[in-house]
């Protein structure tokens, strides 16, 4: 601030014209740095409310950031939880996959197995029918023989009044084709009579 200069009051009136002249020059220059101080102060007023609008809007931001990890976070969290249920999932899949897989082996070899049994006892039930077609047969041709043999031995002793029984294609056949025997019809029911 400028300072006023002391006057002694022993001066001549010409050093009072100087005295107001030099006072009007102080006081221009003051109001000069009033003008200068209030510009700065309306300057400073507006770099002051530029940064309260910056805080303003940065602290704004700030809190969006923040809602928006928070929001994030949350969200993480939630596909944190769904990866770790989808894992735990898969895993039960794979392993009732892996369960269903091995009894699914197990039955085809138990299909194996029972396919080579039934193949081993179809073929040992063809052996032991073949062995009792021939066993029938055979047996057959010896009641045939020994029909024969009582008949040849009864007509010798039958006297030629009675009347035998003649031959028909019928007879023939029956002799030429053993019937069934009724051990051969226990074996096989499936087979029809004739």
């Amino acid at each position: 601030m400028p300072t006023k200069k002391k006057t002694s009051p022993l001066r001549k009136p010409a050093g009072a014209k100087k005295k107001t002249s030099a006072s009007g020059g102080v006081s221009v220059m003051a109001s000069a740095q009033l003008k200068q101080l209030q510009k700065t102060i309306v300057q400073l007023k507006g770099r002051l409310e530029k940064e309260a609008k910056a805080n303003a809007t940065a602290s704004k931001v700030v809190a969006e950031a923040k809602k928006a990890r928070e929001a994030l976070m949350g969200q993480l969290k939630t596909l944190r939880d769904e990866g770790s249920y989808l894992t735990r999932e898969l895993k039960k899949a794979l392993g009732d996959a892996d369960k269903r897989e091995a009894a699914r082996r197990q039955a085809v070899e138990k299909i194996a197995e029972l396919r080579a049994e039934l193949t081993h006892r179809t073929d040992e039930l063809k052996r032991k029918s073949e062995e009792l077609a021939k066993l029938a047969r055979d047996s057959a041709g010896r009641a045939k023989d020994i029909i024969m043999s009582e008949s040849k031995s009864t007509s010798a002793n039958v006297s030629p009044t009675v009347e035998t029984e003649s031959v028909t294609a019928e007879t023939l056949q029956r002799e030429e084709s053993p019937q069934e025997s009724s051990i051969e019809r226990e074996v096989h029911p499936e087979r029809k009579p004739e």
